[in-house]
């Protein structure tokens, strides 16, 4: 079997971290929770689209990609789509 490339190998932390918190109430963003943002209870909230009350792997993935856009437009200077891909939790 050929090594993994870097985005295989990303992948596997991305799934671990929501299956070790799902359900589990940790607050695994603190850097971004709070702090004039969302606190985590609002959140999770945002990221429920379906109202079942529990935010599944496909809503955590939203979030995942919305941080990712939002971390690569601020290396990319690109700070005025920061409120385009903020709008993608609501």
């Amino acid at each position: 079997m050929a090594q993994p490339t870097p985005l295989e190998t990303s992948l596997g932390p991305l799934i671990m971290t929501f299956h070790k918190h799902a359900g589990s109430g940790d607050e695994e963003l603190p850097n971004i929770t709070g702090k004039g943002g969302p606190d985590v209870g609002e959140l999770m909230t945002m990221l429920d689209h379906d109202g079942d009350g529990t935010v599944d792997f496909k809503e955590y993935i939203t979030l995942i990609e919305s941080l990712a856009c939002m971390c690569n437009c601020f290396l990319e200077g690109k700070m005025y789509l920061l409120s385009a891909f903020c709008s993608v939790l609501h």
